[in-house]
């Protein structure tokens, strides 16, 4: 059984990303005109900095890293660029939208269910969380050897 090789660490620090010109969560654009947020700094080495790279993650949920090792200003040169605040703004507030509507989704949920408990109703099944089945042992064999 060969053993996966473990990927490098993400390191989400200041420090980590101060060289860069970027900090954790901003939105950056790349020369193309694609949207990323930054998650962190990955080292080939990391006894090496100058190993480093910025890495992303794109709005379809592709984390990558940008090209460029380290240097802020070479970044910049290449067309890398923050984006402005507005964007960040955005972001957030689209963010707290879709978390308050999560939250009002479940108190309509809640509502209901405590109106068929208090009417003596039975819950439909649709408001009943879904039961996860248990995988067997079995099942995962067959698979293998397929």
């Amino acid at each position: 059984m060969v053993k996966a090789k473990k990927k490098p660490a993400i390191y989400t620090e200041e420090e980590h990303l101060a060289p860069f010109g970027f900090k954790m969560l901003d939105i950056v654009r790349t020369p193309l005109g694609i949207t990323g947020t930054v998650i962190g700094v990955k080292y080939e080495n990391p006894d090496q900095k100058e190993t480093a790279r910025v890495w992303v993650k794109y709005e379809n949920g592709h984390e990558a890293p940008l090209e460029p090792k380290l240097g802020a200003g070479f970044m910049s040169q290449l067309g890398y660029r923050r984006c402005s605040e507005a964007d960040h703004i955005r972001r957030d507030v689209d963010a707290h939208v879709a978390q308050e509507k999560a939250v009002e989704e479940q108190k309509k949920l809640v509502a209901e269910v405590k109106y068929c408990i208090d009417n003596n109703l039975p819950i439909p099944d649709d408001l009943l969380p879904k039961k996860k089945e248990k995988k067997k042992k079995g099942d995962k064999d067959a698979k293998k050897k397929k």
